[in-house]
């Protein structure tokens, strides 16, 4: 679950368009779910995966800003599981510059919320708040990344 600053972050940069909120904290949830069992670093109950894999068969596909706009929100979401998957791989073995890289690609869905937002509220609106944006969810430093990896 998302945490509830992200929750009202969202609200507020999405002006409150309670479908788009809900189907962004869907794929956070989604996506952690995914990296927990991936990175190992967390134990994940049976019951979570179930419940990720209900939130990406049923409660996404039946959102309806993701129905409206699936066309365009879709193909970045394949390139945020992409990039994703690059960063899980270039974080182990492939030096300093790889990490480097993987501190880049492994959180793209913030992508989406820009997104998002620029269909919410167009151009100019997206313009405005995208920087926000991406300070809000990109809040880990490399060097605290850099650390984290080395544990």
């Amino acid at each position: 679950m998302p945490r509830k600053n992200e929750q009202e972050f969202l609200s507020q940069v999405l002006q409150g368009h309670s479908d788009a909120i809900n189907m962004c904290c869907l794929l956070f949830k989604i996506s952690q779910v995914l990296d927990d069992l991936i990175d190992k670093d967390r134990p994940v109950h049976d019951i979570d995966v179930v419940r990720s894999y209900w939130d990406a068969l049923i409660y996404l596909p039946e959102n309806s800003f993701y129905r409206r706009h699936e066309m365009s929100i879709r193909p970045l979401m394949a390139a945020a599981l992409q990039d994703w998957m690059d960063a899980t791989r270039l974080e182990k073995g492939h030096g300093h510059h790889g990490k480097h890289l993987a501190f880049v690609l492994r959180d793209q869905l913030t992508s989406i919320v820009i997104h998002c937002a620029g269909i919410i509220g167009g151009f100019d609106y997206m313009q405005g708040v995208s920087k926000d944006i991406r300070l809000h969810f990109h809040e880990d430093s490399l060097s605290d990344y850099m650390r984290e990896l080395e544990v």
